[in-house]
């Protein structure tokens, strides 16, 4: 992943590109050579030279890796989850928060260009199901499906409601591994918005699907391919109707009509739109995107379902 994070950073022309380390010499010499950068022998010397560090090691050294930069006053971009376990995620909530230096949580899907595009036209969510299905690989099974891959859509349902769910259900199964392979949780919002969500690392065909419905109208999402559509509720007198042909309508009783809108997708791809929002909350543009704290919840809401997951594995 950190070579990912290299090669947008040196694309990134807002902000200068210093150095790298790797416990790995070899890799670290690797980058500092193909983008001429400087190699640093150990995150001391580093953290010295820098005001902002995209760090992205394994999650069991997302606390001390992570802390090391914040107690020097250097901004955080740091890969999900935000840590291991819950008072590792709180310790460094706090730390980012007591020393006001920017923490920015890497939950890439958010910067999807698919979600992107239509995310500011989904005001009020009554119903999100998500489906995110990938074929067995063999990596990351050393945790459960829930950390593995929904993490992501937990994410992007907190995203679009605004807060954390009251009411958490959920089921998972353990097929090929010793943890949960295939998951699904129903998440319960305030404000009477609920959630559908199904995880698989066992599936034959990739899926990564997410749709919304609200009084408005639909939104499908396919987060694989990068493509959205809306169904919108239009009056005769709207814009969305008057632009729409009539294959793409359906007429109602009262006078209205559902239009089907395709959406026009920006190019560029999740890393490239995350690092550029990190950097511009960096110079102080806006907050940051994913905030610590929504790091945590996130990562609050996973474990309960990991939780509720291991009790439904114990019945059957």
């Amino acid at each position: 992943m950190g070579r990912f994070h290299a090669a947008r950073l040196s694309e990134n022309k807002t902000a200068e590109f210093v150095g790298c380390f790797d416990i790995d010499d070899a890799k670290s010499a690797a980058l500092s050579k193909e983008y001429r950068v400087k190699k640093f022998e150990d995150i001391d010397s580093l953290r010295k030279e820098i005001e902002a560090v995209s760090i992205a090691v394994p999650t069991t050294l997302h606390f001390e890796v992570a802390s090391m930069f914040l107690e020097a006053g250097v901004a955080v971009l740091l890969e999900k989850p935000i840590a291991a376990d819950l008072e590792s995620a709180k310790k460094l909530v706090e730390l980012s928060e007591s020393k006001k230096v920017l923490l920015q949580i890497g939950h890439s899907e958010r910067f999807n260009p698919a979600f992107l595009a239509v995310k500011d036209g989904i005001s009020d969510p009554k119903f999100i199901e998500i489906h995110r299905l990938a074929p067995f690989k063999g990596r990351g099974v050393d945790v459960p499906v829930i950390f593995d891959l929904m993490i992501h859509d937990l994410d992007l349902i907190m995203a679009l409601t605004g807060s954390v769910p009251e009411k958490i259900e959920a089921a998972g199964v353990a097929v090929i591994t010793n943890t949960v392979d295939i998951a699904n949780a129903r998440l319960s919002f305030p404000n009477g918005c609920v959630a559908n969500v199904t995880a698989s690392r066992i599936s034959v065909k990739e899926m990564r699907k997410l749709r919304v419905f609200q009084r408005s109208g639909y939104t499908s999402i396919d987060m694989a391919t990068r493509e959205a559509e809306q169904f919108i509720v239009a009056e005769h007198n709207d814009a969305d109707y008057k632009k729409s042909s009539m294959f793409n309508r359906l007429s109602l009783q009262d006078g209205r009509a559902v239009v089907r809108k395709k959406i026009d997708i920006p190019s560029g791809d999740n890393l490239r739109f995350e690092i550029s929002s990190f950097l511009e909350a960096v110079r102080g543009a806006h907050p940051a995107a994913i905030s610590g704290r929504d790091g945590y919840n996130v990562l609050v809401v996973a474990t309960e379902i990991e939780r509720r997951c291991a009790e439904y594995l114990k019945r059957i």
